[in-house]
């Protein structure tokens, strides 16, 4: 690649996302899917949903429903009860100095094959975005309109195009797709050279920056929190400006930290919006009959009626955006809009303006839940560890670590991640983490006793369940087999050496600093039998999105422990009343049940049932250890020829 800055965006993206070791082509695949996708759909993309492998002509595809990236037919399915909108995006990338139209035809003529109702005549690596597609359309009646469809060909040249016939021919393509009738409501194209691609990164790390024309404002007394705030109107032609793209497209960046996506032009509130807009004797009274919207700023500079802002969103305002968006035609310039405009960067007050100016209508109980101030003490409790050796930061609010390139990504950990990460491992069920979180949210959120982020949940659970996941992705980067039995392997090590890790699991923090040190020492064990469990059973990579495949899991370990102990050899050892026998284990912790407790004489013996074996171990160590520990579960160590009780780890069994 010569284009020098982009290659130089490239090895810091790579950097970020640990792909340094891959080929170039490779990186810039992702780094293109990357910079189209992940900016209008923050919390949905995911380089696996999109990515399609060694497919001909295509190297990224995403079919959008309600703002969301799906890659799971049952999310698809959930997300089209009710009215929805549909969105496909296809992008072929290229690491060439120039526009290869022969390419550019293969990448169109896929694309024409996937619209087809012959799922044969795709490459295989569509084949899922293929059914999700079929879904939208059996569900037609509910679409707000038609789906629209965005083809993106992105090359790594600085020369853009000027070849009139060229230009025609990709024009031809695009009308030749939009012209299958009763498919597309439109069919857009855009071709990203170098530069182009360049400023698509940037806009990734939130480097949003506009120009607002604030005709009539005042600034608002100090408020706690905000280094500056002003209350105003704008005309509506000047707002639009500021919610578009370069190239004229809305800005959907803009809306990331909004609560809900747009519900389209028939929703009752919104055409009662657009009905005042098309009405010549309304549209003038917009500021009054409309709430207006709220923007928050990392910064502002105010230089007379010209507001610069930058680092700012849409907090609240989404639907009126979206009409004035769709209807920026047939605005006036005496229309107005009323905008309370915030600068601030502390998060605390950025989730309290998005809750308390989003409560005027109906917000589902799962819209506000990464905005609770549970988040605050997880979000400490990261901190915390930190100086205890771990690396992670917990990301509270989108993009809020972009600007620090001292960070890399995988050690910043999201609301959606770590949503999948305690459901795969505390909840024992990593065969849902698949789904998209607002759908695991609605789900796990209908009770108290499953319900995440729960302000009575020790914080300590979520960052282990985060660490056990986060080591496994690391592990296993390069292992394209384990890398989707990443959530099973979790729960399996969870399983063998910290059943403490459930929703009612420990709550004081000396016993977790205690508890993550064992699953420390005991992850490696652990790690090696999940895997070997996994891989004996040839399972195809699909499966694990099945629940019973889940269960077949957890039972072969627990078969192939109790085989571990039955080919252990017994070995001498002093009696007991139980007649103790002590077994040869691997090195490793191990779970088992206490037989008996004797504490006369001034010693703690115990006896600790493990399978078909009981050995005897000396408990000294445990002061609080006494007869009634009889029947619960105990943690034990085998290091050699050492045999050590390390903890009580359930009040019963």
């Amino acid at each position: 690649m010569d284009n020098i800055i982009l290659k130089g965006m490239l090895n810091e993206f790579s950097g970020r996302f640990d792909l340094v070791d891959e080929t170039e082509e490779y990186r810039f695949e992702k780094f293109v899917n990357y910079c189209i996708l992940k900016t209008d759909y923050y919390d949905s993309f995911d380089f696996d949903k999109v990515a399609t492998g060694q497919a001909t002509g295509v190297d990224g595809v995403a079919v959008v429903i309600g703002g969301v990236i799906v890659n799971e037919i049952d999310d698809a399915k959930s997300l089209t009860r009710q009215q929805f909108n549909a969105e496909f995006h296809f992008i072929q990338t290229k690491t060439s100095t120039s526009f290869d139209l022969g390419e550019y035809l293969k990448f169109t003529a896929t694309v024409r094959a996937f619209f087809t109702d012959q799922r044969a005549g795709i490459p295989g690596e569509l084949a899922n975005a293929f059914d999700i597609k079929e879904e939208v359309y059996q569900r037609s009646a509910k679409l707000r309109e038609l789906p629209s469809v965005h083809l993106h060909y992105a090359y790594a040249g600085q020369n853009r195009l000027t070849d009139s016939n060229i230009l025609a021919a990709i024009e031809n393509e695009r009308v030749a797709l939009a012209a299958e009738k009763y498919k597309f409501s439109d069919v857009g194209l855009e071709i990203h050279d170098g530069d182009g691609i360049a400023a698509l990164y940037r806009a990734t790390k939130n480097d949003i920056n506009g120009k607002l024309s604030f005709q009539r404002h005042t600034a608002i007394p100090q408020i706690p929190g905000a280094t500056a705030a002003y209350l105003g109107v704008a005309r509506c032609s000047d707002y639009v400006r500021l919610l578009c793209k370069p190239n004229g497209e809305l800005n959907k960046a803009l809306f990331t930290e909004n609560v809900r996506d747009f519900l389209g032009v028939s929703n009752p509130v919104n055409s009662a919006i657009q009905k005042t807009v098309l009405d010549p004797n309304e549209r003038d009274r917009f500021a009054v009959l409309n709430n207006g919207v709220t923007v928050v700023a990392g910064k502002v500079i105010p230089s007379g009626d010209t507001f610069e802002l930058s680092r700012f969103q849409i907090v609240n305002g989404c639907q009126t955006s979206h009409v004035l968006y769709e209807r920026k035609n047939d605005l006036s310039d005496a229309m107005y809009i009323t905008v309370k405009l915030i600068e601030t960067t502390n998060i605390d007050l950025y989730g309290r303006i998005i809750a308390t100016t989003n409560s005027q209508s109906h917000v589902t109980k799962e819209a506000f839940a990464t905005i609770r101030p549970y988040h605050k003490v997880l979000e400490d409790f990261y901190n915390a560890m930190r100086s205890s050796g771990f690396s992670y930061y917990y990301e509270r609010r989108p993009h809020q670590f972009d600007y620090d390139d001292d960070i890399p990504q995988r050690s910043v950990i999201s609301a959606p991640q770590l949503i999948k990460c305690f459901i795969s491992v505390a909840m024992e069920e990593p065969h849902k983490v698949h789904y998209y979180y607002g759908n695991l949210l609605q789900e796990y959120n209908q009770n108290e006793t499953s319900e995440i982020f729960s302000e009575t949940d020790y914080p300590g659970l979520y960052f282990v369940c985060g660490h056990i996941i986060s080591e496994l992705k690391i592990r296993f980067s390069r292992d394209q087999q384990m890398k989707n039995w990443i959530f099973h392997l979790g729960l399996l090590i969870k399983k063998q050496i910290a059943p403490w890790i459930k929703k009612t699991g420990i709550q004081k923090d000396s016993k977790f600093l205690e508890s993550l040190s064992t699953l420390e020492t005991g992850f490696d064990r652990a790690c090696i039998n999940a895997v070997k469990v996994i891989k004996s059973l040839r399972l195809d990579r699909n499966q694990n999105r099945n629940p019973e495949i889940t269960k077949l899991l957890i039972r072969k370990l627990h078969e192939a422990q109790q085989e571990a102990s039955r080919q252990a050899q017994p070995q001498e050892a002093a009696p007991s009343p139980a007649k103790a026998r002590v077994i040869a284990l691997l090195d490793g912790d191990y779970i088992g049940i206490v037989e008996a407790v004797n504490c006369s004489g001034g010693q703690k013996l115990i006896d600790l049932k493990y399978g078909p074996f009981i050995m005897q171990l000396n408990g000294a160590g445990l002061h609080t250890l006494t007869e009634s520990a009889k029947g619960k579960a105990a943690r034990f160590r085998i290091n050699g020829e050492s045999k050590e009780l390390l903890e009580i780890v359930e009040s019963s069994v």
